[in-house]
């Protein structure tokens, strides 16, 4: 696929299909019928595309009524929040069978990913102290492949990156900084990352591109934070001390990026 070169577009130049689109669509397209085919389905890969669109956009609907249930703590506000994506305008035109195309696959993995970010921060009640919990392990990481598979499917995980980024920025500013912040978004970013510059038209663009560059700015302000956080643990330190050693470090760190 990567080495698929099509003669017959941009004539007579020709164009590079497999280094210039995103191929997230297509390898699932391929990967769903070849599951079907180990399983005993005689179902054709024509069929298969035509229908990713409904499957995705059934799958959609129920994830975002799992991250409404999760944000709000209410199954009722999860069940109506699916209802309300099934019958939305916007989604439907991109879930209906046969329209196959990059947003049916891409709308799912924006939803996964920003679900699997909410659950990572889900309380625990057996973390003390502000120690990270096993949920921020395990969904980080899948956030973090979620994010992969979004940037592989569509150009729109600039929005996903920065509202994540965003998101955990506000949470530290508003005094809600925690080390399973920290294991979270830094397992979401690194994974992300290393995962969004393998896809082809997206390259080193995370590490380049200026709209990239809160995500970039919030992972190196978690890692600042989290070595506070483990001194604090270390040495009792009173929030005044705290605070102290957080200008300590962050000056010196302001400095060396404005160089």
């Amino acid at each position: 696929f990567f080495h698929w070169f099509d003669y017959m577009s941009w004539y007579p130049l020709g164009r590079p299909v497999g280094t210039t689109i995103y191929p997230g669509m297509q390898i699932t397209a391929v990967a769903i019928w070849r599951a079907l085919g180990k399983l005993g389905s005689a179902i054709s890969l024509n069929d298969v595309c035509c229908l990713v669109p409904a499957w995705f956009g059934v799958s959609a609907s129920i994830l975002v009524g799992l991250f409404a249930a999760e944000c709000s703590g209410r199954k009722s506000a999860g069940a109506f929040a699916a209802l309300i994506m099934a019958i939305v305008p916007a989604h439907i035109m991109r879930s209906v069978a046969g329209g196959f195309d990059n947003e049916s696959v891409a709308t799912t993995a924006l939803v996964a990913t920003f679900y699997c970010w909410v659950r990572a921060l889900r309380d625990r009640p057996t973390a003390r102290d502000g120690e990270a919990t096993a949920d921020s392990y395990a969904f980080g990481v899948l956030c973090g492949l979620a994010y992969v598979y979004m940037v592989s499917a569509w150009g729109g995980y600039v929005f996903v990156v920065n509202m994540i980024g965003a998101h955990a920025a506000a949470l530290a500013a508003g005094g809600r900084y925690s080390s399973k912040l920290h294991r979270a978004y830094s397992l979401f970013y690194v994974i992300g990352t290393a995962g969004a510059t393998r896809v082809p038209p997206v390259g080193l663009a995370p590490l380049r591109s200026l709209e990239q560059m809160l995500p970039l700015l919030v992972f190196l302000g978690v890692q600042l934070l989290e070595a506070v956080e483990v001194e604090r643990r270390k040495k009792r330190l009173t929030p005044a001390q705290v605070w102290k050693r957080r200008v300590q470090l962050a000056m010196p760190a302001a400095a060396l990026l404005v160089v």
